[in-house]
């Protein structure tokens, strides 16, 4: 092997172990469980709390069926039942000294199983249909009757059941439209079930004042429910194995409070100068004095010259893409240099985040000295890691007085694929080798959320997505991801589009509701940051406009109020 082969040969096996560093270290519980493996965590998650067991020679074997019997015994451990309930049955083909015999006689008193002429078949393998009555029953989930599977009849025996887990997002059936009811359930499968029921608050309360009011069992109850109770909130109750908070940002590592989103891409905002960034770091109060404002800054670009920096077709950006967004934040007329004159002038300090772009999926990356890299994940850790280690150097080099540089932000609103969540959790490992902290703002209906801090995230902003003209049931969007926001742990992400002073009327519901719900939910003293399309904060605090005045006095009573 030649020297060339040698060192690119060793550079694969650092880039390998460096890419799957973080998720390899997951102790493996099982033999034949990895932390590849797609109900990796459910497994872990009831093997730790015992609801389920592996064999004695320490495999799990999830790709078995899993028996009526073992099924039973699973839900009654998951349970903590002891008791028969009030109906207890006779089983046929069972005697008191077989193995299972108690749980399998709980079940059936609760009744969340069949029984075929008095047997229970506790060897015969579950079926899809079977497993959703038991966790329908047993859970005490109801439907709204409206889920609709090719293979599934309103009249069917078991549909109040499939319609049951379907509308408490226990399932959802698979892409081609059909439940398949028939199915066999697999160990992991049943695994996975029964740990997405636990992964639910048990219940949501609805508050006012802080005072419960009312407890229901779903999501969709509370937010009718909630409309009853002028400034309600509602807020998750915990189940016996998983804890959730009640208040937001209870996950957040980064201690930001208010932080503010700069878009400096190609035809967002060209060139910054100082006076831009001092509506951002203070206002005058009434008393005449200046009243700090946003803690921290990040600095972000969708657009190059020619495309975008998303997960769309647009995005064709290489090397000199991502050195020209470098470029542009380090300009004179960039945001940072300016922002840091502003902080100086105003003897403040100021936190900065600096956004990574996404790397592109498609078409090989072009080098800055010509070269042609096919596109595959490594390469596109590599692009992320030279952009991280370039833009550190170059902070290093300008060393802004004011400026406290915190971390990186992904900018990406969504993780679709596999492989980027191997590797953004890559890239977290090479931020926190930093000692750098890595945020992003998942939007509302955003794939994986629930899983933001696995991937090494230090916090996560989640959109409500409320905020423009067109979006209906504003109310229930903003309750549902303040209530997402206390689940999982994360901050909120509050938002205005870029307004013309001829469209303003169009924005006030929406911000109105905004800071509502921020003062409901406590906001105010937790973690947010302001997406404001480009300059909404410039434009609030410096045009004759009543709507624009009006938006600036809220936005700054609600999360910078005047201090004594």
């Amino acid at each position: 092997m030649n020297l060339k082969k040698k060192i690119s040969s060793l550079l694969a096996i650092c880039l390998v172990t460096t890419l799957f560093f973080s998720t390899s270290s997951y102790a493996n519980t099982y033999k034949d469980v990895s932390y590849k493996y797609w109900a990796y965590q459910d497994i872990n998650f009831l093997t730790s709390h015992k609801v389920i067991n592996g064999f004695k020679d320490g495999y799990f074997k999830p790709g078995i069926v899993i028996t009526r019997k073992d099924a039973a015994v699973m839900m009654v451990r998951a349970l903590e039942l002891s008791e028969l309930g009030n109906q207890p049955y006779e089983i046929k083909d069972m005697k008191t000294t077989s193995p299972g015999y108690k749980e399998v006689s709980i079940a059936l008193s609760q009744g969340w199983f069949s029984t075929f002429e008095g047997e229970f078949k506790p060897t015969e393998f579950l079926t899809r249909n079977e497993m959703a009555k038991a966790l329908a029953i047993a859970f005490d989930f109801t439907g709204d009757n409206t889920s609709k599977f090719k293979d599934i009849l309103m009249t069917d025996l078991y549909y109040e059941y499939i319609d049951a887990i379907l509308y408490r997002g226990v399932t959802t059936g698979y892409s081609d439209g059909t439940f398949r009811p028939l199915e066999k359930v697999t160990r992991a499968q049943f695994t996975a079930f029964l740990s997405r029921v636990f992964h639910q608050p048990i219940a949501y309360e609805i508050k006012v004042n802080g005072e419960v009011v009312d407890k229901v069992p779903s999501i969709e109850e509370a937010l009718a429910l909630s409309k009853q109770y002028e400034q309600s909130t509602i807020h998750p109750a915990s189940n016996r194995y998983k804890q959730f908070s009640q208040t937001i940002a209870s996950a957040d590592k980064t201690g930001i409070k208010a932080g503010a989103l700069i878009y400096n891409g190609v035809g967002e905002v060209n060139t910054f100068t100082p006076s831009f960034f001092n509506p951002y770091l203070s206002y005058q109060t009434i008393n005449y004095t200046n009243q700090p404002m946003f803690d921290t800054y990040i600095i972000l670009g969708l657009r190059y010259e020619g495309g975008q920096f998303a997960e769309n077709a647009l995005n064709k950006a290489n090397y000199a893409e991502w050195q020209s967004q470098i470029d542009r934040t380090f300009a004179d007329s960039g945001a940072l240099n300016n922002l840091n004159e502003a902080a100086k002038y105003q003897n403040r300090k100021a936190d900065v985040y600096i956004a990574i772009p996404y790397p592109k999926r498609t078409e090989p990356f072009m080098t800055l000295d010509g070269r042609e890299i096919a596109n595959n994940l490594y390469s596109r850790y590599d692009i992320a890691k030279w952009f991280i280690t370039s833009t550190m150097d170059k902070l290093e080099e300008e060393r802004y007085s004011n400026l406290n540089f915190k971390g990186f932000y992904w900018m990406n609103e969504t993780i679709k694929v596999a492989e980027d969540a191997t590797l953004i959790s890559s890239l977290a490992q090479t931020i926190h080798s930093k000692d750098k902290f890595f945020i992003y703002a998942p939007h509302a209906t955003s794939t994986n959320f629930e899983n933001w801090q696995s991937y090494g995230f230090d916090a996560a902003f989640l959109q409500p997505n409320a905020f423009r003209k067109s979006v209906a049931n504003k109310d229930e969007r903003l309750h549902r991801a303040f209530i997402n926001a206390q689940i999982y742990g994360s901050g909120i992400t509050i938002e205005i589009d870029s307004y013309a002073p001829f469209q303003a009327e169009d924005g006030v519901e929406a911000f109105n509701l905004y800071m509502d719900y921020a003062k409901r939910y406590g906001l105010d003293k937790n973690s947010m940051i302001f997406y404001q399309g480009t300059d909404m904060v410039v434009r609030m605090s410096t045009y004759d406009h009543p709507v624009y005045r009006l938006w600036y006095q809220q936005l700054t009573s609600t999360f910078f109020p005047e201090t004594p």
